[in-house]
């Protein structure tokens, strides 16, 4: 492009449309919004437990059970105008940096062993089998309206975001397990651009409580994706999904910008 800078090794068709380009020709942009979100509104039994410990992700579920920090939009904004999706990396004054799959692992407790987490593009009768999973049936759609494999999460709350009955049989105890599970991962760890639904394919993968998958890679895959996406949007209500938690302490730990202060007062006793 006559009178603009170009530099090797970045790629045209992602670099037109980068946010990057618009600073760089003194354009507006505002902070994006992220969509990052918490399970602290559904209880989690521990009767739960001894399943998630079987699939691995205890240790997840005890860490992100709780309130989630808040999110500083304009650093994290700042960190997606920097992300370039040729090298899956930031582009920094000082070099390049990225979130590694070993950073995803200590940071979020998800076990990064395992079967590569994909899953099945066939989605007949999917809502037989989120009531076979969970025990609740999705309603199917209107006339007219798309079917998306999703359901809202407040849906998914409202009729499983209960304390799961003392007397409930053990099959009871596993659908509420399920249900809670595919909320907490699809709020925290895989939401989409809109930050409210639940997709089907992560509940399908809690079928076997025993099979092993390395949910991890799976995450820090999906966060690439996201933020790709995300280094392009320019309007005023754009957002990002992805594991947005993880990214912010990655930037506390390795950045001083944004970071929040420690509390030095020992705690009481």
């Amino acid at each position: 492009m006559a009178g603009e800078r170009w530099y090797d090794g970045l790629h045209k068709g992602y670099d037109k449309d980068h946010r990057a380009r618009d600073i760089e020709n003194n354009g507006e942009l505002t902070p994006m919004r992220m969509r990052g979100h918490s399970a602290h509104d559904w209880p989690c039994d521990e009767r739960y437990e001894p399943y998630f410990e079987r699939l691995g992700l205890l240790p997840f579920v005890l860490q992100f059970k709780r309130h989630a920090p808040s999110i500083n939009h304009g650093a994290m904004t700042a960190l997606i105008d920097r992300w370039r999706p040729e090298t899956h990396s930031l582009h920094l004054s000082c070099g390049e940096m990225t979130v590694t799959l070993e950073d995803m692992a200590m940071i979020s407790g998800l076990p990064i062993n395992g079967e590569s987490l994909t899953g099945t593009t066939v989605s007949a009768n999917w809502r037989d089998r989120v009531g076979q999973l969970t025990g609740v049936f999705p309603e199917p759609p209107e006339e007219g309206e798309r079917d998306s494999e999703k359901v809202l999460h407040h849906w998914l709350r409202g009729e499983r975001g209960v304390v799961c009955p003392p007397d409930a049989n053990e099959v009871v105890v596993q659908q509420h397990a399920r249900a809670y599970l595919w909320y907490l991962l699809t709020r925290v760890v895989f939401p989409d651009s809109t930050g409210n639904k639940a997709q089907w394919i992560f509940l399908d993968l809690l079928s076997d409580w025993d099979r092993k998958y390395s949910w991890g890679s799976g995450a820090l895959a999906y966060l690439y994706r996201q933020l790709d996406e995300a280094c392009r949007r320019k309007k005023g209500t754009s957002g990002m999904g992805g594991f947005v938690w993880c990214l912010q302490v990655w930037m506390w730990e390795r950045m001083p910008v944004g970071r929040p202060e420690k509390n030095k007062t020992p705690p009481e006793g």
